[in-house]
């Protein structure tokens, strides 16, 4: 099963300062779109101009925390702001994927959510649309938080010619972001199970984990739907006998939800040092 992402809930913030950005004229790397910086962080876009074996290129948008920051994943919960990623102005070029590397769930007082405490890069997958010079153009949105929340939006922009000479730089810049996303379900550590409840008013999931993992430490799971659903964070009902089972509460969803049809779920499981991710298709 493929993993794809979605935009969540609706944000919700109690305090919140508007920063949109500028652009920082610091050192770039050849393909690299230059800092935009706002209290408690930075972002760029970095693209590998060297072709995957597919044909795709490999770019990330590399976000920058400053100490005590916090950025949040594409569903983070009943509060935040999911990252928004707008490649559309883009020239010779298109989006085909964003990933996310696992989250953590945070609770900072007055909500629990999922996100990140350190930095963080979404690796892009992009596609060429034209044999010629090309143009990644990026209208980004995200959140961050310490003490006070800042909506942080930026214009970012990359030159991407034709035939690019390789760039080391930006190469291991890229392919750390992608090193950092879960691994696909394994042997030892899978999903075995994700359905809807009789009643459709939560999830039932069910992971099988690895024989050897750390005493006393209990997985995490993280759901993210489609545009419209929202889910609370998951219950763990138990974990034995190498089976971790969950409940996770399905808090809103789209007025036009047909119980017949089917409902992306993407599913990410982290144990320590371990992560797996998968989608299923719930009825």
């Amino acid at each position: 099963m493929k993993t794809a992402r979605f935009a969540p809930s609706a944000p919700i913030f109690a305090a919140a300062t508007l920063a949109i950005a500028g652009l920082v004229p610091l050192p770039a790397l050849a393909l690299d779109s230059g800092w935009a910086e706002t209290e408690g962080g930075r972002m760029r876009l970095v693209v590998d101009p060297s072709p995957q074996a597919d044909g795709s290129l490999a770019g990330a948008l590399d976000i920058d925390l400053a100490p005590g920051w916090k950025t949040y994943w594409i569903d983070p919960g009943g509060s935040g702001i999911p990252p928004s990623i707008d490649l559309s102005a883009s020239k010779g070029l298109s989006l085909r994927r964003v990933d996310y590397p696992p989250p953590v769930r945070v609770d900072d007082g007055y909500s629990v959510w999922s996100g990140y405490k350190h930095p963080v890069k979404f690796p892009l997958v992009l596609e060429r649309t034209g044999s010629g010079d090309a143009e990644l153009n990026a209208e980004v949105f995200i959140g961050i938080c310490s003490d006070i929340c800042v909506p942080f939006q930026a214009s970012l922009s990359i030159a991407v010619p034709a035939a690019a000479d390789a760039d080391s730089v930006a190469a291991r810049e890229v392919a750390s972001a992608f090193q950092a996303l879960a691994e696909p379900p394994a042997e030892d550590f899978a999903v075995t199970a994700a359905a809807f409840a009789a009643d459709r008013s939560a999830l039932e999931v069910s992971v099988s984990l690895p024989g050897f993992r750390p005493a006393g430490l209990a997985p995490a799971l993280f759901v993210a739907g489609p545009e419209g659903w929202a889910f609370a964070p998951p219950q763990l009902l138990a974990s034995e006998d190498g089976t971790a089972r969950y409940s996770v509460p399905v808090v809103g969803r789209p007025k036009s939800a047909d119980a017949g049809t089917a409902v992306p779920v993407d599913l990410v499981v982290t144990l320590g040092q371990r992560a797996i991710a998968t989608r299923a298709e719930l009825r």
